[in-house]
């Protein structure tokens, strides 16, 4: 077949076929400020620090969002105590974190700079990641940090290739999964994952189940973004990668211990978290994570 003629063919519009969408970015945190402005002229706000939550008006029983602030404020306090410190490097430093709970359907996120937006939809689930979400203020250092924080592209996207997405996820988790435990509250579980004690038998069940089994693995216990879970595609990868980086970061505090996984955290930027992770496991991560993978077979429901 000429060059010409496979040109031509694949220009073709396919016939009888349905037209598969490519998967859409998608950006949680566009809206943001319309959110804070929206509950500031609209909203109140209940402070029982290290916590100040913003709700509209008449959209929460007052008496229940009083003593919800107060679980909330043990339940942060709670991070700060698993997180130790305060630590010269901690972004938030002392400010207390702004809890926003805004109208609408989007990804729960942090903002790092004290920050955290829920949607309305999750709190009257009763799914929402409050102390997840806390913990990444709590563990953020000074700008640049993730990603996003540096402005040219080129920068970005190196820093993307040796970010360690995993830890940035799995630490959160397994932070707000201790300290709920610890302190009665009722944290979210956003990806039916089941808790500490479920995190390895739900990961494996799962990545025996996906067809982004290969993907996944490729970035758990290792560095780089997967892609899916910044686009449209987000629903079939985040509930397996998030089980996943919470099973392999209880595995490695079981191996060096909850200090040794938070001071990796203003080693990132540096460059410099993988070699005091290999150092203070006395092995590099990827035989870690072969080890863990290996533990994750024998459970039932692995596939292997």
């Amino acid at each position: 077949m000429s060059r010409g003629v496979l040109v031509l063919l694949v220009s073709l519009p396919a016939v009888g076929r349905p037209q598969v969408q490519p998967p859409a970015p998608i950006d949680w945190s566009a809206e943001d400020s319309a959110r804070i402005a929206f509950l500031t002229a609209q909203g109140r706000a209940d402070t029982s620090l290290p916590v100040i939550v913003w709700a509209p008006r008449d959209s929460l029983d007052p008496e229940w969002l009083g003593h919800f602030t107060d679980s909330l404020a043990a339940g942060v306090a709670g991070l700060k105590s698993l997180i130790g410190g305060p630590h010269d490097w901690q972004r938030l430093g002392s400010q207390p974190i702004r809890f926003y709970l805004s109208p609408g359907r989007f990804v729960s996120h942090a903002d790092g700079r004290g920050g955290v937006f829920i949607s309305l939809h999750r709190v009257r689930q009763r799914d929402a990641p409050f102390l997840h979400e806390a913990a990444h203020e709590l563990l953020e250092p000074p700008p640049p940090f993730v990603p996003f924080d540096y402005p040219d592209s080129l920068e970005a996207e190196r820093a993307a290739a040796s970010f360690p997405y995993w830890l940035n996820e799995g630490l959160p988790d397994y932070l707000a999964q201790t300290s709920a435990a610890a302190t009665g509250f009722p944290e979210g579980d956003v990806f039916t994952i089941g808790g500490l004690a479920k995190a390895d038998s739900t990961c494996a069940s799962r990545l025996a189940a996906s067809n982004h089994r290969t993907d996944i693995l490729d970035r758990v216990g290792a560095t780089g973004r997967l892609e899916a879970l910044f686009t449209t595609d987000r629903p079939q990868v985040a509930p397996v990668f998030y089980a996943c980086s919470q099973s392999f970061t209880k595995y490695v505090v079981r191996r060096v211990g909850l200090p040794t996984l938070v001071a990796l955290f203003p080693a990132i930027p540096r460059g410099t978290w993988r070699r005091a992770l290999d150092s203070a496991a006395g092995q590099p991560l990827e035989q870690l994570r072969l080890a863990w993978l290996t533990s994750l077979e024998r459970l039932p429901g692995s596939g292997d």
